[in-house]
Parts: C-alpha cells; sequence; structure tokens
C-alpha cells in the first residue's frame, strides 16, 4: 500500500489498519470517496432555475461491487444529516463521477452540507463546504401600498405600508410562511420581517421577501412617505403688549393666515362662541390660545394672559453709558401707556421742555426719566442712567492684511479702533466720528495733507515708522502704536545710449533714479568700484547688471550685454496677428540703435511718409520695418510682422438674466458673444468700437438700424421672433441666433362675486373687468376639476371654489381662487335671554352675532342698527339680520322693574361694644374682584379704597373731627359706578 500517497498521512494510516483488519476478518474490500466538490458556492433556486451539478472521486475502482449505488444527500439548514434529503443517485463505476440534481422547494437556510454514501460497499464521504440554499417560491416583483407610489400623514402620527394581496400568486401573500424584510432610504428596517410595516419617518420604503443571502427578483415598489410639518402656529397682541386698559378691547392676531383653516380662540381653556376667524377682540382679562384645524391635523398656539392696569417703561440705554466728547447718546424710551407725559431730570433738577419720550444728551450727569400714564388709572415710572466721560484713549492702528516687508509695492495704514477707557471698563468708539482729527507721522514728524483715517504709501522713498495722531475734544491728542513700513523697491531697467563701435562709450541708464537709494553696478558679475549713480558710462563689452537698496530691502536689475558693432529691431507684435475690420494697430519698433531713421513697407511697398518708430494701420498684410543707425557705427536691422483677417465672424444674442417667457412685463436683446475666427485662434470682439452697423430684425422684418448693440422690447405687443445681423466691411452680414420674445400681458384686472347661496337656493355671479377682445377667458370648479364656462362673467348655484384663466399669444395666466359658500347659521344668537328683566334707570347690552347685518324694532319701529345695543325700556324687540340676500329673525321682551331689594348702611357706631363697629355692606358687593370700594374724608379725600372688600372698615385709627362726622362713599362694579351715598359715625 506504500504506492499511494496524501498530504493526511494520519488518515491513510487509519485507513490501511482499517483494510487489513477487514481482510483478516474475511470481509470484502472497500474504497474511499473523496470530499464533494461543489459546481456552485450558494444555491438560490426558483421555479425559474433549479439545477446545481458536483463531483466526487472514489478509490480504488476496482473494489466497487455489483449493484453498487451512489446516494447524493442533502443536510438540514444547520449542516446536520440526520435527516438528510437524497438529491440524486448514481451507478457509476468510474470516477470522478459528475451529477446534476435540483434543489428540494423547501430548503431556506445558510449553513447546508452535502455528502456522498455508496451502498455496495457501504462507504460515507466527508461533508462538503457549507452554502447557504434558498427556493425563492415566489420570484417576481409585487406591489405594496395599493401600488402607490406616495403616502402623507401629519407630523406625529403614522401609517402602515403592507404587501398588496391580490389572491394570487404575483403576492407573496399567496405563500404562507414567507418572511420579509423592510427598507427606509436602501437601509434595512430593524425587526420588520413581517408583511405590513407601520412608519412614522419620512422616506423612501419598500420591501423584499427575505431569501437570506440570496438576491432574488422579489421585491416591490418603493413607496414615498411624506410626513406634513406642522405650523409653528402663535398669537401676538395688538402692539406686543400684555394687558387691556380702561375695558378697550386688544386685538389678538394669529400668526398663519388661511382660507383653509379652521378657527377657535380659547378663553382660560374654554372655547369663545363665535370667536372662529384668525383674528380676536380680547376685552376682558384671562389667558387668550388659538386652535387651527388643518388637514386632519390639530394645531396649537402659545398663550398670551392678558392683564388690566400696567405700566411698563424701558428705553435703550443701560444703567451706566459712556459719552464721547462731541458726540451725542440718543436716548428713546418706550412704554405700553396709552396716553403718557414725560419728564426728563439731569441731576435731580428738571430740564425745561424735555417732555418727550426721547432724549439727546450732550453733557454727563445723572439723568431720569418720569413716565406717567394719564388715561384709565395715572401710575408713573421713573427710568435712571448715569452718563459719564471716558478717562483717556488707546489709538490701534493696522496694515492691509496683505503686506509683507520688502515684497509688497504698497501699502494702506488705517485706524482700526479707538477705545475708550472708563472706571468701569474700556468701550470701543463708533467710527468714523466727525468731531475727531487725524494726523499721520512718519518717523514722528507730521506728513502734510495725511489727516484721514488711512493712508497709502505706495513709493519706497517713503519707507519708515508710521503713527497716527488723534485730537480729541477736551482731551489731550493721542497717539496709536507704531507701525514699520519697507515697501518693495522699483526694479530698475536698464538701458543703454549708443553702441559698441571701436572707442565709442555706451551709457548705461537706469529706470530708477531717486537719490535715496544706494546704487552698484556690476560687470560680469563683479563690483564695479566707484560706479555708484544710477548711470553708468563704459566702453567695454559684458554683461551688466544694477542693484539698488534703502534699508533692509534690495532689487536686481536686469541684465544687458553690451556687444561690438550690433543694433537689434524687434516689433511690439508677433510674426503674425489678426487684425479686425474697422480696427487701428500700432506697430512699433524698439532698437537699440543710436539715433535711428526708420522705413516702413507694406508687403515690400514702402509707405509714404512714415518715418518714426510707430506707425497705425487698419488693413492687413506683411509689415517691415528699416531701422539705419547714423551715429556712430553705421548699421541697419529689420523687424517683420504680417497682420491678416479673421476667416469668419460669429455672434450671439440673448435676453437679459431676469427675463422669464410669459412672466416678464419687458426685455432687453443683447450681444452675448461676437468672436472673430481664424485657423489658429478664436478672439472676442463683444464691446468694440470698430464702427460696424448693426441690424435688429422682428419676425423677419427690419425694427432697429444702428451702431446700438442692444434692443429693448417694452411690451407684449412687440413678441416675436428676433435676430441680429451685423455688417463688417469685406465680409458677408453676419446673422446671429433666433431669439423668440415672449412677454406677458401687463393689465391690472379685478374679478368681484354679486349674490349670494342661502340653503334655499340663490346664485351668485363671478364676473371680471377685463375688456381685451383678444383675451380668452374661461372659468373653472376646482371640485369638478373642469371648464364650466367661458367670457367675462359666469353664475353658479353650487358652493366652492372657483378661478378664471387668461389665454393669450401661447401664454396662460390664473386668477386667485374665489370661495363661493352657502350661507349657513343658526341664525341670530344673542348674548342674554330671550326674557330679561331691567332694573328701573339701568341698562343692559345686548350683543348679536351669527349674521353681516341687524335693524333693531321695538314695537315695530326701527330704533338703531348693527351688533350692539343697551335696552332700559320695557317691550318687544325683534332683530331683523341678512347675509347676502338671506334674512333671519330674532325677538325677546324686556321687563324694567324698580331695584328696592339691595339697602348700603349709612351709619356706624364706633363704641367697640361688637354691635355696628365696622360698615357691613350687602354681600353682592363683599370679596368680589370686580367690585371696588372707595371711602371718602368729609373734606373729599380718598381715606379707604379696596377690592375683594371684607367688612372691614373703619380700623381703629380712623381720625375725624366730632363736628365733621360724615364720610361719603362709591361702590363701583366693573369700573361702573353703582351705588354712592354717605356714612355718619356715631360714638
Amino acid at each position: 500500500m506504500v504506492w499511494k500517497t496524501t498530504p493526511r498521512k494520519l488518515f491513510f494510516s487509519s485507513l490501511f489498519l482499517m483494510l487489513l483488519n477487514g481482510i483478516g476478518n474475511g470481509y470484502a474490500q472497500t474504497i474511499v470517496i473523496g470530499t464533494p466538490s461543489l459546481g456552485f458556492t450558494q444555491a438560490c433556486a426558483s421555479q425559474g432555475f433549479n439545477l446545481y451539478n458536483l463531483s466526487f472521486t472514489f478509490f480504488p475502482v476496482s473494489n466497487v461491487q455489483a449493484g453498487n449505488q451512489f446516494i447524493v444527500e442533502l443536510s438540514d439548514a444547520s449542516g446536520n444529516f440526520g435527516s438528510a434529503t437524497t438529491l440524486t443517485t448514481s451507478t457509476s463505476v468510474t470516477s470522478p463521477v459528475n451529477v446534476s440534481f435540483a434543489m428540494p422547494t423547501t430548503v431556506a437556510g445558510e449553513s447546508y452540507r452535502i455528502r456522498v454514501r455508496s451502498t455496495a460497499p457501504a462507504v460515507t464521504s466527508p461533508n462538503s463546504v457549507a452554502f447557504s440554499a434558498y427556493y425563492a417560491v415566489h420570484n417576481q416583483p409585487f406591489s405594496i401600498n395599493n401600488n402607490s407610489g406616495t403616502v402623507s400623514f401629519c407630523e406625529g402620527g403614522n401609517t402602515t405600508l403592507q404587501v398588496d394581496n391580490t389572491g394570487t400568486s404575483a403576492s407573496p401573500l399567496f405563500y404562507s410562511g414567507l418572511s420579509y424584510k423592510w427598507f427606509r432610504n436602501f437601509a434595512e428596517v430593524a425587526g420588520a420581517t413581517g408583511s405590513s410595516l407601520t412608519v412614522t419617518q419620512s422616506g423612501n420604503y419598500y420591501a423584499i421577501v427575505d431569501y437570506g443571502s440570496c438576491v432574488m427578483n422579489s421585491y416591490s415598489n418603493i413607496v414615498t412617505v411624506n410626513v406634513t410639518t406642522g405650523i409653528n402656529l402663535s398669537i401676538s397682541s395688538a402692539g406686543n403688549v400684555d394687558y387691556i386698559c380702561n375695558g378697550t378691547p386688544r386685538l389678538l392676531t394669529s400668526s398663519h393666515q388661511n382660507t383653509g383653516y379652521v378657527y377657535q380662540w380659547y378663553k382660560d381653556n374654554v372655547a369663545i362662541s363665535g370667536a372662529t376667524g384668525p383674528t380676536y377682540n380680547a376685552a376682558q382679562e384671562g389667558t387668550y390660545k388659538l386652535r387651527i384645524t388643518f388637514g386632519g391635523c390639530v394645531f396649537e398656539s402659545n398663550t398670551i394672559f392678558l392683564e388690566l392696569i400696567q405700566l411698563e417703561a424701558d428705553w435703550n440705554v443701560d444703567a451706566t453709558e459712556v459719552l464721547i466728547p462731541g458726540e451725542q447718546l440718543q436716548i428713546n424710551s418706550v412704554n405700553n401707556a396709552t396716553t403718557p407725559t414725560y419728564q426728563w431730570r439731569k441731576d435731580n433738577i428738571v430740564i425745561a421742555g424735555a417732555t418727550t419720550a426721547n432724549y439727546t444728551v450732550t453733557q454727563p450727569g445723572t439723568y431720569q426719566l418720569t413716565v406717567t400714564e394719564t388715561q384709565g388709572c395715572t401710575i408713573s415710572e421713573q427710568l435712571t442712567v448715569v452718563v459719564q466721560y471716558p478717562i483717556g484713549f488707546t489709538v490701534t492702528i493696522q496694515n492691509s492684511g496683505d503686506y509683507q516687508s520688502c515684497n509688497v509695492t504698497t501699502s494702506t495704514l488705517s485706524l482700526n479702533s479707538i477705545i475708550a477707557q472708563t472706571t468701569s471698563g474700556n468701550v470701543p468708539v463708533t467710527l468714523p466720528n466727525s468731531n475727531f482729527s487725524y494726523q499721520w507721522l512718519l518717523n514722528n514728524a507730521p506728513i502734510a495733507g495725511a489727516t484721514g483715517t488711512t493712508h497709502t504709501i505706495n513709493n519706497a522713498s517713503e519707507n519708515g515708522s508710521y503713527k497716527l495722531r488723534v485730537s480729541i475734544p477736551t482731551f489731550a491728542p493721542t497717539e496709536s502704536n507704531a507701525i514699520s513700513i519697507a515697501l518693495q523697491l522699483p526694479t530698475p531697467v536698464l538701458s543703454a545710449v549708443g553702441s559698441l563701435c571701436g572707442t565709442n562709450t555706451v551709457q548705461l541708464n537706469s529706470s530708477v533714479t531717486n537719490s535715496v537709494f544706494t546704487y552698484k553696478w556690476y560687470r560680469n558679475n563683479t563690483l564695479i568700484t566707484g560706479a555708484t549713480q544710477p548711470s553708468y558710462t563704459t566702453n567695454q563689452a559684458g554683461n551688466y547688471h544694477l542693484v539698488i537698496s534703502y534699508g533692509a530691502c534690495s532689487v536686481t536689475s536686469n541684465t544687458l550685454n553690451l556687444e561690438q558693432n550690433s543694433i537689434t529691431a524687434s516689433l511690439n507684435l508677433t510674426a503674425t496677428s489678426i487684425i479686425i475690420p474697422g480696427e487701428t494697430k500700432t506697430l512699433t519698433v524698439t532698437t537699440n540703435a543710436v539715433n535711428p531713421t526708420f522705413e516702413w513697407f507694406r508687403n515690400n511697398a514702402i509707405i509714404s511718409g512714415q518715418t518714426s518708430s510707430s506707425i497705425n494701420v487698419t488693413q492687413n498684410g506683411i509689415y517691415k520695418v528699416i531701422v539705419t543707425q547714423t551715429t556712430g557705427c553705421n548699421a541697419t536691422q529689420e523687424a517683420v510682422s504680417e497682420l491678416v483677417y479673421p476667416d469668419s465672424f460669429n455672434v450671439t444674442i440673448a435676453a437679459n438674466a431676469g427675463y422669464l417667457p410669459c412672466e416678464s412685463d419687458q426685455a432687453t436683446l443683447s450681444i452675448a458673444n461676437f468672436n472673430a475666427v481664424n485657423s489658429s485662434e478664436t478672439m472676442s470682439i463683444l464691446n468694440n468700437s470698430f464702427g460696424y452697423v448693426y441690424e435688429w430684425f422682428k419676425d423677419g422684418e427690419l425694427v432697429l438700424s444702428s451702431s446700438t448693440t442692444t434692443y429693448n422690447i417694452a411690451s407684449y405687443l412687440e413678441n416675436g421672433l428676433y435676430e441680429l445681423r451685423v455688417s463688417i466691411p469685406g465680409f458677408s452680414v453676419i446673422i446671429s441666433n433666433v431669439v423668440e420674445i415672449k412677454l406677458g400681458i401687463s393689465d391690472d384686472f379685478t374679478l368681484s362675486t354679486e349674490g349670494a347661496l342661502c340653503e334655499s337656493g340663490g346664485s351668485v355671479t363671478l364676473s371680471s373687468d377685463i375688456t381685451n377682445p383678444n383675451y380668452i377667458l374661461t372659468w373653472f370648479s376646482i371640485e369638478n376639476d373642469s371648464e364650466i364656462g367661458t367670457g367675462n362673467s359666469i353664475t353658479v348655484t353650487e358652493p366652492g371654489n372657483y378661478f378664471m384663466t387668461i389665454d393669450f399669444d401661447g401664454c396662460s395666466y390664473s386668477s386667485n381662487t374665489m370661495v363661493v359658500e352657502i350661507v349657513t347659521t343658526d341664525g341670530i344668537t344673542l348674548n342674554i335671554a330671550d326674557a330679561i328683566t331691567v332694573i328701573q334707570g339701568g341698562s343692559t347690552e345686548v350683543i348679536a352675532s351669527g349674521v353681516d347685518n341687524y335693524t333693531w324694532y321695538l314695537n315695530d319701529e326701527i330704533i338703531a342698527t348693527g351688533n350692539t345695543f343697551f335696552v332700559s325700556e320695557a317691550g318687544t324687540y325683534t332683530i331683523i339680520g341678512t347675509i347676502g340676500d338671506c334674512e333671519f329673525t330674532k325677538t325677546f321682551t324686556v321687563t324694567v322693574v324698580e331695584n328696592t331689594s339691595i339697602v348700603v348702611p349709612n351709619v356706624i357706631t364706633i363704641n367697640s361694644d361688637g354691635i355696628n363697629d365696622f360698615w357691613s355692606i350687602p354681600n353682592e358687593y363683599v370679596n368680589k374682584e370686580d367690585v371696588e370700594v372707595i371711602i371718602y374724608s368729609p373734606k373729599g379725600k380718598v381715606v379707604f379704597r379696596a377690592r375683594n372688600y371684607q367688612n372691614n372698615w373703619p380700623n381703629s385709627a380712623l381720625e375725624y373731627a366730632k363736628t365733621e362726622p360724615v364720610f361719603y362713599y362709591t361702590i363701583s362694579e366693573n369700573d361702573e359706578i353703582i351705588k354712592r351715598g354717605s356714612i355718619t359715625v356715631i360714638e
């Protein structure tokens, strides 16, 4: 057996012993079956595909007995073969064996294994590698949410998405036992394995049937869930105050006003009858809030507590303020008084004439403002501020942010801040300040004319130390911090006068000649002793350069090469350049020749009269200049440049950026691009001044011919197709693109309604004041989503939302929505019962609500109009109200009776006998917040005043003269006097 080799020596050793033992006991020879080799890594089966293969080997082949079968078995989902499933069988007698098979329709797991078992001899192979296997009983796209792509609900709510049950195999619900995976925004929703999902967040949701690691075709449509965002509802009171003074109603207003909202106002958490609009006039003290119902959602506002009688005052300053000399401190006060009066004081002394809410302070001191409410209640509030001068100032200047020593050519110094020093801290001074004066200093010396808050240094000769001196009224001048400036030195450009010819000399000149700089000349990088001026004369050839220095900065010039017997000539244009028809180009020759002469040529023909170093040309051609040196050496040199016309032109027009078709009421066309083109480049000639003629065309007809490059369309009457044609000498007319201009109509019009819909019928006529016969007017019903008529007006008999469209010149315009509603009401509602009693001499306010217009009748005679009336007479009252053509009637009766039941005592005995020692009034007026008791002395002075009176006057400290024992009283309810009289005090 030693001729068989394997890496697993222990395995074959055991097998060898087994075979020997088998032979020794007289049994048949056995075989070894290798580990099955799978032709797949996972089995994702379905009705459309379920065919898999594997191979295995066995040896020795000769030991396979007659009738042997190889049985291929599948484990359970955890890899256990306790209840193995037969996949296929084979009777092959040759190795290796290849078999194909289908997965059972029940597979669903991640750890299946396969083994091979033979029957003769009975041998089992090792288990295969683990693999996932699923049979997709449902393997096609399915729908959720009734195949609707969107669903919406209110913020804080939820909705349930579920797999649609079609009753057919197209739905996974047709198959029992399936589990699912749900995804939101392509991320799996943890724990969501059922056929439905309750969602509370917006996002894109979909579901798949859970086939483990197998990706199948069983997935749903995507449903976009939108969560309706709540409105941030708030209410505010008129004037943003929280009180009601003297019974005047305070208007409360909703922050959100929409005809689609349902409003309900509350006072002290109780709904206010009839308060169903976006505003409410609050006349009583209490806590108010608003609820809005919209789209099934209810939104609640903040609460506002409105209180009677309160005065609040404030101003725009702190307890201590700093006043800069020469400036003013504007004090503006605010208060919630209805009719306030004001009085200002300085150091407790009244300031004459200072009786307004605001005051301008120009001097230090302690200022007081007394605000007094003169209407309703008399209340005063005093505010105090201490205004003081600074004790000194700190001035700071700064350099421009890009300043670098020796690396910039200009620098701007500016006033950065002025800090006022006070006993309580530092306070920045607001800049600029016209009361201050400024003087810039260079090396502690004033700079002439430098008297602003900024100073620019743009010459290196002005390098040095800078400060700013600030003069402030009543203070000594203050100097800022010092800043050193070292600007980059100007780079010298060397030029030569003359040429080296024999013993001739050449003068080298620097473009920088300021005497404050230091100059050093170099020849072939060697310092020339004694050469310390802006110019240097030499007769030696070589490479010359100049170094200029000033302080810590230095700069090196260009290098000039001096050679014997040569001159140079070069043109400012390249060898080939474009010239545009109508353009003038200047050719300039640069030469080092001494006393040169110039001759200019075009296409080798001399140009008469042109003998200077420059020439202006307007034509294409080959231009040449010959330069001749006339002093010193006789030398000539020439330079050539060719000017060519473009091959073509293109022009593009466009409307102004803000133009919108059918919306804008005017437009401006202008040239967006204008290019000259040849084979090597494209050159923009936009905004040129070459004198071209621009012709603007509308619908093929010329509308403007001039040198103007823009065209204005001022009215929709000028709508059409526009193009621009440009005439260029020597070229065909250049035609632009076509731009369609379609301006919107600018007419103003009004929609109106007439009539009303009652519960018993009626009609409403919707109409417009449009008279333009070219407009097509169409009326629509939003509820019916249909056209209901055309023309200037239409009569409707059904409630709903209507609008009108105008069609003109390819544009359509929609009006606002007009709401037609049925006048539905329970009739006229009163704040009283149908029969009331009025005490003789008094009156009762009757308030009607529920309709638009009111007419009051007493015993069939008209007595008033409006929704309120004070009744004081007996009789039968009738109110007739209308809403449009709808009429409503309400009646009530009034009986007048004499008031004899309430008696207020007019005598008290203060002898401490426990009987009638205090003024005890009827219980109707005792311990009530809305009842106020005031008692006056015999001379009319208030000696007692209280609400919630406790029958506790007088106290032991009452003082009076026995000759004047009569006091007087008033009893008020809701700030209205209902009882008055006298009280006689007897001991």
